[in-house]
């Protein structure tokens, strides 16, 4: 049994970054770089040392240094643990990480690649969370005030972490370590408590990866199980049988193009890697509804250009960083129809199957 608050002070994760090599900024009391994870056009990667933790804000991974160094040297929780704890846990014969560690790149568009274990705690977990979604007043209030309904959290199987998993875990007769080899659970604690819980769903409606959304502003702002990111929603749209799609970068983008019964893919951060690139390729139109900030653009703009003639940026209205911000407006789901037209009409083609169904039509 290792004691992992010890290996976590014996391995700052500021020093874990800078002995992988990486170049580091200080802004405050955090230093931002380019993200190991992913290609990072820009400094998306923030370090915490307060916390001891990071997190990419283009690939919405983050964790403590153990996820770190497990993500760089592509290691499972307990090889991980094992690695760290031979440079000396107690810190008095702690090695340096070698520079020429192995780059993670997590595959996007196909299907996370988990055994059959690791699929059934996934979907108990998600199973235990949902049930706890609407306990809690502040959830509720969180969600709503996102401008997301009950029944669109219930019928994408929203959830919340508010304890109790390692027993339901238990109850249904799982594997605790292989909870504890996803990131679901870390020295007997819950790490997705205090988190909404937003998962990716396989065309029987069943959990293959989810992700946490802190209440607030807690860091990280979102926490991934250690499973390759999907491109989330693909299995649901491709379900649906729509020609076009509407790829957003946030799950509570996604979540707010859903609630409005339109076809939606999230690229869970800014970059469209070849696996996604590939998966959007067998739809007819791609709408590119990303934010409206210099990153979001930039992405936007990118993939409108791989994509080619099957693919158009959609304009969001002057003010409105993404679409779930116009998603709290009354009037939300209106105005980004005619901006959905208005890409359309842009288009050098047409076709007349729109991606937008009617509202009584939900989507699968």
């Amino acid at each position: 049994m290792y004691d992992l608050d010890a290996i976590r002070a014996a391995h700052p994760i500021l020093e874990a970054a800078r002995d992988a090599g990486l170049d580091l900024r200080r802004t405050g009391r955090r230093l931002a770089g380019r993200c190991p994870f992913h290609e990072d056009r820009a400094p998306s990667l923030v370090i915490y040392p307060d916390t001891g933790s990071y997190f990419c804000y283009g690939c919405n991974v983050g964790g403590d240094v153990i996820d770190f160094v497990g993500r760089l040297q592509r290691l499972g929780f307990k090889e991980t643990v094992e690695l760290l704890s031979a440079s000396g846990a107690d810190g008095a014969n702690a090695r340096p990480l070698p520079a020429n560690v192995t780059r993670f790149r997590p595959r996007r568009g196909a299907a996370p690649d988990l055994s059959g274990d690791e699929r059934t705690v996934v979907e108990a977990t998600v199973e235990h969370y949902a049930g706890m979604l609407t306990r809690y007043p502040d959830v509720r209030s969180y969600l709503l005030n996102r401008g997301v309904a009950l029944d669109t959290a219930r019928r994408l199987r929203l959830g919340y972490g508010g304890g109790g998993l390692a027993r339901h875990l238990v109850d249904r007769g799982l594997s605790l370590d292989t909870a504890q080899r996803l990131g679901l659970l870390s020295a007997g604690r819950e790490a997705f408590a205090g988190r909404v819980i937003v998962p990716d769903l396989d065309a029987g409606g069943r959990a293959r990866w989810l992700t946490g959304r802190a209440l607030g502003d807690g860091t990280p702002r979102y926490l991934n199980i250690r499973v390759a990111s999907p491109l989330l929603g693909l299995s649901q749209a491709r379900l649906a049988g729509n020609r076009a799609v509407i790829v957003t970068e946030g799950p509570f983008d996604w979540i707010t193009a859903r609630g409005w019964s339109i076809s939606a893919v999230a690229l869970l951060g800014t970059h469209g890697s070849r696996d996604a690139l590939r998966a959007l390729a067998g739809f007819r139109r791609v709408y590119l509804a990303l934010d409206t900030d210099g990153p979001g653009r930039g992405a936007a703009l990118t993939l409108a250009s791989d994509l080619g003639s099957r693919a158009t940026v959609v304009e969001l209205p002057r003010g409105i960083h993404d679409l779930n911000e116009l998603g709290r407006r009354r009037d939300g789901r209106a105005v980004f129809v005619r901006s959905l037209h208005e890409a359309r009409a842009r288009m050098e083609e047409s076709w007349q199957s729109p991606v937008v169904r009617d509202p009584r039509d939900r989507a699968a």
